[in-house]
């Protein structure tokens, strides 16, 4: 599994960012509000050839040298681990683009260490060259290369640019076996390993995350994605980071931006990326509205959904089925579910459609035919119900996504956050969605462990179960049981709110057999109504996650709105 941080945000581009402008960037973050976890620095952090003596440019390794280093720019970075150290006390994690083909040049700071370490003398050679399959070079490249730059607060690596290379032992794919080195690297160093690389071959569903390379900004580069992505759980690979925004030339139409987002939302990764271009801007509330709102909105509920992400997370891990993953997995006998490409499944109970395709020009409506397979479901922005198995004719504005949940699923959630962490999961909201018309119950198991340890492999981990019964026609009984297990650094006491569709306020609810009073403010405990999302939301009170709560919702008869 990776760690609960690989899916918030992240940012990355293509720039030579200083160590100031990557805080004031994170600090626009903050000021609208937006949320992330990690922090992507490209190749401009190292040495460059402009800062290198003319005499020393020869390009002694076969490749560009510029692409290459593990040496701080002093320009860029001059105080590194200061600035790491911030990075952190922000909430966020750290990763540095490599080129790792290049070797290690003359002018790198660790490169006399490293050639009399490789029996090079280093006033004859030029250079130590790339050799990842010898033991030798692979447990210097990570002593002597990598573990220094961790100490100082690295948190991971992008690795980047192989697929062009050879090593001394046949057959043996460099990028392939560059991210066997890297993951076992962390695990011997009692991490959770995460690393960020291009595809390798067959096996390398293993080792996450994908980088998918380069892509044109452009709606049929945007409209692949998502086959793309579900396609790829047919070789075991799950979790692939694509250029959200896409990469060249860079700059982007804010309305092919916004959708890509949106895809990039109900995505196992979430990472913006841009080529070198001073016109490419990634920075979402630099666009106009209502598509700064609409970005801002999705990454908003990203980060809300990602108690449900991160437990269909561990249904990968214990099946090898990928949580997005084509609709012919669940519906093999059925035509639609292979000639539907652009939609799959985002978990157990979600079937996403992403909109590809520019809107009207007129009305700004984006219109597409769905299919949905047997059963009831619900369309989950609009709230309305539809009955597969058929096709359906669809509209959509900037802001709306197409999602379509099966009717009486539970939703985990949690309160907004700015980054991965920042606070306990209190309380863990439940979204019931409205029962199918025959439907009695409903059920669904939040799995959580530390985020981050590796303990998680050996048992170290909570489940709570939540069950729905509707024992009349608008009458719900809820029952959230203890959590089962336990890891480190769990919480012992948390609350709890049930968010269900009504068409009014009118309402009764006991929990544990007493009544529940009627909230006024929006965090108090007790039920109101939410007129905005026509929801009832109950918060009951914090207790000790050991304990079961069981509820007891009597709401107005609710008339499910039709499609239309």
């Amino acid at each position: 599994m990776p760690p609960r941080l690989a899916f918030g945000a992240w940012w990355s581009r293509y720039w030579d960012y200083s160590d100031k402008e990557l805080h004031d960037l994170v600090e626009q973050f903050h000021a609208h509000k937006v949320p992330l976890d990690v922090l992507v620095v490209d190749m401009g952090w190292h040495l460059s050839p402009d800062d290198i003596p003319l005499k020393e440019k020869l390009d002694y390794s076969g490749h560009s040298t510029g692409w290459s280093g593990y040496t701080w720019s002093p320009k860029y970075f001059p105080e590194p681990e200061k600035f790491l150290d911030w990075v952190h006390q922000q909430g966020l994690k750290a990763t540095l683009n490599l080129h790792p083909a290049s070797g290690v040049q003359p002018w790198e700071k660790p490169f006399p260490e490293m050639a009399k370490a490789m029996g090079i003398d280093p006033t004859k050679d030029k250079y130590v060259p790339f050799d990842i399959t010898s033991k030798k070079f692979a447990t210097n490249y990570m002593n002597m290369l990598h573990h220094p730059l961790e100490k100082q607060g690295i948190d991971f690596w992008w690795l980047d640019w192989q697929q062009e290379m050879k090593t001394s032992m046949a057959q043996v794919n460099p990028t392939w076996w560059l991210n066997y080195v890297h993951f076992s690297d962390q695990e011997r160093e009692g991490k959770r390993p995460l690393i960020f690389h291009r595809w390798g071959g067959l096996g390398n569903h293993r080792y996450q995350i994908g980088f998918s390379g380069d892509t044109v900004s452009v709606w049929e580069s945007l409209a692949f994605q998502p086959y793309f992505t579900a396609t790829a759980a047919n070789v075991g690979y799950s979790y692939w980071s694509h250029d959200i925004g896409g990469h060249m030339p860079g700059a982007v139409d804010p309305e092919l931006y916004t959708r890509w987002i949106q895809f990039g939302i109900f995505s196992p990764i979430l990472r913006t990326h841009t080529t070198k271009n001073p016109e490419a801007e990634r920075r979402i509330w630099q666009y106009p509205e209502p598509y700064a709102t609409a970005m801002r909105s999705a990454f908003v509920l990203r980060y809300a959904m990602q108690p449900y992400i991160y437990t269909e997370a561990r249904g990968t891990y214990d099946s090898g089925v990928a949580f997005l993953h084509p609709l012919y997995y669940d519906y093999p006998e059925v035509e639609e579910a292979y000639a539907h490409k652009e939609e799959y499944e985002f978990g157990e109970n979600m079937i996403v459609s992403p909109v590809v395709e520019p809107a009207d020009k007129e009305t700004h409506i984006s219109a597409k035919d769905i299919w949905l397979p047997k059963g009831e479901w619900v369309e989950w922005q609009t709230g309305a119900h539809l009955t597969g198995p058929g096709s359906f004719h669809r509209s959509f504005t900037d802001a709306q996504v197409p999602v379509y949940v099966k009717a009486g699923s539970i939703i985990p959630m949690q309160p907004e956050m700015s980054y991965t962490g920042e606070k306990p999961v209190d309380p863990l909201i439940f979204e019931i969605l409205p029962f199918a018309k025959d439907q009695k119950t409903s059920t669904y198991s939040v799995y959580e462990d530390s985020g981050q340890a590796e303990s998680y492999a050996k048992g170290e981990f909570a489940r709570t179960n939540i069950d729905v019964a509707r024992v009349k026609e608008s009458e719900y009984e809820v029952t959230i049981a203890a959590a089962a297990g336990s890891y480190q650094g769990m919480q012992e006491q948390r609350g709890y709110e049930l968010r269900l569709d009504a068409s009014s306020p009118t309402a009764s609810v006991t929990v544990d057999k007493h009544k529940l009073d009627e909230a006024i403010g929006a965090d108090a405990t007790g039920w109101r109504y939410d007129a905005a999302t026509k929801q009832l939301v109950v918060r009951l009170p914090s207790q000790s996650v050991h304990t079961t709560a069981k509820v007891h919702v009597k709401l107005t008869a609710v008339e499910a709105p039709a499609a239309k």
